[in-house]
């Protein structure tokens, strides 16, 4: 039974009255603790929300954005309530929407290709979240057809989950947790990446990605991949590397994550279908929504840390250099 769709937000950037309804996290019993973690309080909230609208409103470069509550909210929590931080990520996200549409424009769960990747269990969402309330993504990156798909679908369909999630307040204060499975990875799909491609993912990661990222774990990860994995690590911030680890196989992966969350196939409960059923649901019940978001819009044609330029301008000596260490150790 497909879901009922939501209605859709609106894209004025100075509406005359502004959606403030929003959820508060519910679930998990160490939720107090993330909120305060977050420096969450109504009465923060509130002013936060008033003061990124304010910002909005007058911002010289933005066109058009949604100022309802469940999406600003997406921005202050990740940064727990730092204004700055906040109005950066949001800069930052609006202009990489621009400037790399192959990832985000048009997530939509009906697309043939994302519909494809969904289906064969590229990417999804699992059923059951950590005792934290962490929200547990589960990518098999080899099941990516090197010959029909790239990097750009890959990012794409993270684009999907992350939109699709995007406001469940559970999801939004508690964060996510990442697993990539590298078991099915071929010598083709070496092919199908390079040092520039994952310049531009970390890129987008370290600085345009509204929400809290706790941890990334990568398993059965072959030896000839080693240097796809070193690579994005050099691209990629302090913070987020230290968050990183790697793992032979699901048994390692057991003594950091509970089994009983993964699919059937890989020691939990429910199979695969179950899980990737509920995420399409996910992704139905949200796809009107997520198409509004192409329709905001920002000037990049100016000199701010967030341009055209500076956004595909990355310090790429720096990073490549943190490559070439990482290989050599």
């Amino acid at each position: 039974m497909t879901p009922k769709p939501l209605s859709l937000p609106c894209l004025e950037k100075s509406p005359e009255v502004y959606d403030d309804e929003y959820e508060n996290p519910q679930g998990p019993e160490t939720i107090d603790k993330t909120l305060e973690t977050i420096r969450e309080d109504p009465s923060i909230v509130k002013q936060n929300l008033a003061q990124l609208r304010e910002w909005i409103a007058k911002h010289p470069h933005i066109r058009q954005c949604r100022t309802d509550a469940r999406f600003l909210l997406r921005f202050l929590r990740a940064r727990k309530h730092s204004f700055l931080g906040a109005s950066q990520v949001l800069e930052r996200y609006l202009a990489a929407r621009i400037i790399h549409p192959a990832w985000f424009q048009r997530l939509d769960i009906h697309d043939p290709e994302l519909a494809d990747l969904t289906d064969i269990g590229f990417l999804y969402a699992l059923k059951e979240r950590t005792p934290d309330g962490c929200l547990v993504s589960l990518c098999d990156w080899g099941l990516l057809d090197p010959k029909r798909y790239t990097v750009d679908h890959s990012n794409r369909m993270h684009a999907l989950l992350a939109e699709a999630y995007s406001e469940d307040a559970l999801f939004q204060c508690a964060g996510a947790v990442a697993i990539f499975d590298l078991q099915h990875l071929q010598l083709a799909h070496h092919s199908i990446v390079s040092l520039s491609v994952l310049r531009q993912v970390a890129h987008y990661v370290n600085n345009a990605v509204p929400l809290r990222c706790q941890v990334i774990y990568a398993v059965n990860v072959p030896t000839g991949a080693l240097w796809i994995v070193n690579g994005l690590l050099g691209f990629l911030n302090e913070k987020i590397r230290n968050r990183c680890s790697l793992f032979r196989n699901y048994d390692e992966l057991a003594e950091k994550i509970d089994r009983n969350l993964l699919p059937k196939e890989y020691g939990g409960k429910e199979p695969i279908s179950e899980h990737i059923r509920v995420f399409r649901e996910q992704c139905e019940r949200y796809r009107e929504r997520m198409l509004t978001l192409d329709e905001m819009e920002i000037d990049l044609d100016h000199d701010e840390p967030y341009s055209r330029h500076a956004m595909l301008d990355d310090i790429e000596g720096g990073a490549v250099g943190s490559f070439r260490k990482l290989e050599l150790d």
